[in-house]
């Protein structure tokens, strides 16, 4: 079951799309630039992160090691830099004066140092594929036809769904947009789903760790929960968890409002009991539990929050050489101001010290 629009009861409110750059996005709402709640989630410094990107490096310098000798003795080609393919440039396929060599020492450094960043890519075309999978099946109640290569995590995907005994009618919602206007921020939250005691073991013990209530009781009343879940695919062997991805569920439950797939109506976000991952892996599933409660959204989320705003909208000024000018340039800059007001008619601007 998915949420479906009410009669005009909440004006509708535009989506205009989502903004990306680098590994930054933000959701263009009416006239609202919000933050994704995974990226401010993704500003925290993850360790086991960048021992597994030096990992990376390392293996493919190990597969590649004729090349990677062979390089080291090629002097730098001046182009390992350049731009010229991509967006405004050729086809990622041609060739120019201009392209990067690709074989020599500044080069190969390069490929060896952005493994993790192709890698990542891959793998969030994958999760991506998967998601598309659960969203169709929660829609349409079947399996869309998918690639190969998923299929590991689709079959994990199903595992899931059989565990807790879950059907389309148990999702309430599915990949909908979740805003909060008043704190700033925006998400995309794969799904709010109820769990059913009475349908599995499983599902009546994931309801207990909910509720309080012993499994078998909740089971024999049909207690139920209703979870507002995330999706994560993860290439490696068991399950493996960061605390920033409980601050990324705890901003998608503490949202405002929701948005009805395709539409522009929002709705009063609906209320939940609590929050889960599901992590999906090729050897199978781990369903967690995680706090996403009133007290992990002021003191965990809304702190990363303002430093995530603070970094991309004022760190670039507080290490800039421009922002503390000298008097006589902003004496200069306010006599400017002012001959363009009297030229133009508008009031003059008022020019002041970052400081002040």
């Amino acid at each position: 079951m998915t949420v479906t629009a009410e009669p005009a009861t909440t004006p509708a409110s535009v989506f205009h799309g989502v903004e990306e750059t680098d590994d930054n996005r933000w959701y263009l709402i009416d006239d609202l630039r919000l933050v994704s709640a995974s990226t401010v989630a993704g500003i925290i410094d993850k360790e086991a992160l960048k021992i597994w990107a030096a990992k990376l490096a390392a293996q493919a310098a190990f597969a590649e090691l004729p090349a990677v000798v062979i390089a080291s003795r090629i002097k730098p080609c001046g182009n390992t830099g350049s731009k010229c393919s991509g967006e405004g440039g050729h086809d990622s396929q041609e060739r120019c004066d201009r392209c990067p060599c690709l074989e020599c020492k500044a080069c190969m450094t390069a490929w060896l140092a952005s493994r993790h960043v192709d890698h990542t890519r891959r793998r969030a075309d994958e999760g991506t594929r998967v998601h598309d999978v659960a969203e169709w099946w929660a829609l349409h109640g079947e399996i869309r036809p998918y690639d190969e290569d998923i299929a590991p995590y689709v079959k994990s995907l199903l595992a899931f769904f059989a565990e807790y005994g879950l059907t389309p009618d148990d999702f309430l919602v599915s990949e909908a947009i979740v805003v909060n206007r008043e704190d700033g921020y925006a998400g995309t939250t794969d799904g709010i789903i109820i769990i059913r005691a009475d349908r599995t073991d499983a599902a009546a013990k994931l309801v207990s760790r909910v509720t309080g209530i012993p499994w078998k009781q909740a089971k024999k009343r049909g207690i139920t929960v209703v979870l507002i879940i995330d999706f994560k695919t993860r290439e490696g062997e068991g399950p493996q968890f960061y605390a920033p991805q409980a601050l990324q569920l705890t901003a998608y439950r503490h949202a405002k409002t929701i948005r009805i797939k395709n539409t522009d109506i929002e709705q009063p976000m609906i209320p939940t009991d609590g929050g889960m991952l599901v992590q999906l892996r090729p050897d199978g599933f781990t369903a967690r539990l995680v706090m996403t409660d009133e007290d992990t959204y002021r003191r965990g989320f809304l702190p990363t929050l303002a430093t995530a705003t603070w970094v991309f909208e004022h760190g670039p000024a507080a290490i800039s050489s421009r922002t503390f000018v000298l008097p006589e340039t902003l004496a200069a800059r306010r006599r400017k101001a002012a001959r363009d007001a009297a030229t133009t008619g508008d009031a003059p601007q008022t020019i002041t010290h970052p400081a002040a």
